[in-house]
């Protein structure tokens, strides 16, 4: 398991391994006129782009020029932090950080699908989130109810796999609900299989697939000498996944851990942790990190 720090310094990337460094510039400019503890949060995003970024973003297959497509991640996951500092920093509630999260993350769905990587996985949610104030929970539960049914509606016309991970048991029915009707629509969809991470828990992902494995042990379902690795991954929350392992781990606001996220699944994936807030983390970013990615592949 490799890791690269992305240094705040001048907005560069710096890859300790290959001495890779980057420049570049934020396209996406989100602002929000919603004050502290108010309503419905609201955004618009402009983008603003040189004609050096849109050659960049030329490249052939809808591949920016750089990017190999025999050297893409397959399964990239993110690990949105920082949504609450972003908001604290300018005066404004958890509520409006957790609103741009959202609308920071649907261009990077898109952008993901359009590179065709196989997988991506959502940390939105952790089973230790429910500490947090009642008022921020039932917004992020609304919120995520409007991902899956407003915001899916992209990702089907897309061509993408919707599934939601974690333990549902603790949801609302309406989410469970959403959860079970949008799984079953995009079943058979081939696109970017997109990974919902909702009351999610790395360590819990591992203890249920061990009770589910003993208890086919109990009934005779199964010999344990047939234990192996894929018996095992069977029962993790991405067995309907084609590409369950995860290669490529992203996680913003400058934090360099795991936070209890899909720990059997990143045993060999490549770990970039990113200075940007979430909310400011765009689509160049995805870029940038993803040359690293291969930069650091090629070497392999």
């Amino acid at each position: 398991m490799a890791f690269t720090s992305f240094s705040p310094l001048k907005n560069r990337i710096i890859n300790p391994i290959f001495k890779h460094i980057s420049t570049y510039k934020h396209p996406n400019f989100i602002d929000f006129r919603a004050p502290l503890n108010s309503g419905p949060v609201c955004a618009s995003i402009t983008t603003e782009s040189s004609k050096k970024d849109d050659k960049l973003r030329s490249g052939v297959e809808g591949l920016p020029v750089g990017l190999k497509e025999e050297l893409m991640p397959k399964h990239i996951a993110f690990i949105m932090d920082g949504n609450r500092r972003w908001a604290a920093e300018k005066g404004w509630s958890s509520m409006a950080g957790h609103g741009a999260m959202r609308m920071a993350l649907k261009p990077l769905l898109r952008q993901c699908s359009e590179f065709k990587i196989k997988a991506v996985s959502i940390y939105a949610f952790s089973t230790e989130n429910w500490n947090r104030p009642a008022e921020e929970v039932n917004f992020l539960m609304e919120m995520f109810e409007d991902l899956l049914s407003i915001d899916a509606e992209e990702l089907l016309s897309l061509g993408c796999r919707i599934s939601v991970m974690g333990n549902k048991t603790d949801l609302s029915k309406t989410l469970q609900k959403l959860s079970f009707e949008i799984e079953q629509k995009s079943k058979v969809n081939l696109g970017t299989h997109v990974n919902f991470a909702i009351n999610y828990s790395g360590k819990y992902d591992i203890l249920q697939a061990c009770q589910n494995i003993s208890n086919k042990v109990r009934d005779g379902l199964i010999l344990p000498n047939q234990i192996d690795e894929n018996t095992y991954e069977q029962e993790l929350d991405t067995r309907s996944n084609d590409f369950p392992s995860l290669d490529l781990v992203i996680r913003t606001s400058g934090e360099i851990r795991l936070s209890n996220f899909m720990l059997w699944q990143m045993a060999y994936s490549e770990l970039y942790f990113v200075k940007k807030y979430f909310p400011d983390f765009g689509k160049d970013d995805l870029i940038r990190v993803l040359l690293a990615f291969q930069e650091s592949r090629s070497h392999v």
